[in-house]
């Protein structure tokens, strides 16, 4: 049952059922390893411009409390005071944001490469099927992915749990500090504990991206009988090959075999070469080959040379050397010319037709 449409998929993808499943948006790819290096990317921005963004923060609340810039309360000093504290936003989370986009954009580039397709892009019914949704939503795969995100926060919380843990005491006693003191202390909690959730999400990214790439080409393996029909699609049926090969030969004989009744000697191995030779002393310079062949065709050549009576000459070197260095249509090569020459001259003087 091993070649049946049916049969079990034992079979790696082969090129053609990748790129198919790639043209259709089938890849292999994490979107946890995405996540992380936008985290990371993120965090090290925050962590590298948080003193200015704290300036900046300092001078918007000052510039929102005061009412030195709007005279007269109206609806137009509304909207500037408004979108001046809009841009005055975009200013400060601008850089994180940037940065994470870029990071998780190229992350993903990194995974999947160059890939666009339109065919997602397509408005599609079962997209919109509350009956298809449903089933989705109660899949195993939603309870795989929900036992996930669960496993997921649990790690990340106990991450957390141990890195408050050891700061607890110290913690207790902020208020006992000065402002710049505890910002200080609180910062540097704050960075080592994202530093070690972005680890462990970093490598949980990369054993996602694994499995993943597992999983996707184990979805797409083949059975023997797609294997099969997969070649015969790309290479052609053996059958209709074998039977186009059949009929190229039988064309190619058939010119052949034309070509000799012009054909002036055909040199024999005796049994398994045939090589006919073509010489007009007024218009040519050296003689040309006409007709050359192995066992069934050096058959076909002798036959057709005594049909046409054609003289045969059995020699040996000769054939095996015009076999080997000639082709259909080429002149002989000039280190035979002496041997060709003999030949030509014993057919010219015992056959009538020449004499």
């Amino acid at each position: 049952m091993a070649d049946s449409p049916t049969g079990e998929k034992t079979e790696q993808p082969t090129a053609k059922r990748l790129q198919k499943a790639r043209e259709d948006g089938q890849v292999a790819q994490s979107k946890e390893l995405g996540t992380a290096f936008s985290l990371l990317g993120s965090f090290l921005v925050l962590y590298f411009i948080f003193q200015d963004m704290l300036h900046l923060m300092a001078d918007s609340m000052r510039f929102s409390l005061s009412m030195e810039h709007i005279p007269n309360i109206s609806p137009e000093g509304v909207l500037t005071l408004i979108l001046d504290l809009f841009f005055r936003t975009i200013k400060i989370v601008a850089p994180i944001m940037l940065t994470a986009t870029i990071l998780g954009g190229l992350v993903t580039f990194l995974q999947v490469g160059p890939l666009f397709t339109p065919k997602l892009l397509l408005p599609k019914l079962s997209k919109i099927n509350p009956i298809s949704g449903f089933k989705k939503l109660f899949s195993l795969k939603s309870l795989v992915e929900l036992l996930k995100s669960l496993a997921k926060a649990a790690l990340i919380g106990i991450i957390t749990y141990f890195q408050l843990r050891g700061a607890w005491p110290k913690l207790m006693t902020l208020t006992q500090q000065g402002f710049e003191p505890a910002l200080l202390f609180v910062g540097s909690l704050i960075f080592k504990i994202g530093i070690s959730v972005i680890i462990f999400m970093v490598i949980l990214g990369v054993a996602d991206y694994l499995y993943q790439r597992y999983d996707h080409l184990k979805n797409l393996r083949m059975s023997k009988y797609e294997v099969k029909q997969e070649h015969k699609e790309v290479e052609g049926d053996p059958q209709i090959k074998s039977k186009r090969r059949q009929k190229q030969m039988k064309m190619s004989l058939n010119r052949m075999i034309k070509a000799m009744e012009e054909a002036d000697v055909v040199i024999t191995n005796p049994t398994h070469l045939a090589i006919a030779l073509k010489f007009d002393l007024d218009t040519m310079e050296t003689p040309v080959v006409v007709a050359k062949g192995e066992g069934f065709l050096a058959e076909k050549i002798k036959e057709k040379a005594q049909e046409l009576k054609i003289a045969i000459v059995e020699n040996k070197p000769l054939a095996r050397a015009l076999n080997a260095g000639t082709e259909i249509g080429d002149e002989i090569p000039v280190d035979l010319y002496q041997a060709v020459a003999e030949v030509l001259a014993f057919v010219y003087r015992s056959s009538k037709k020449y004499r």
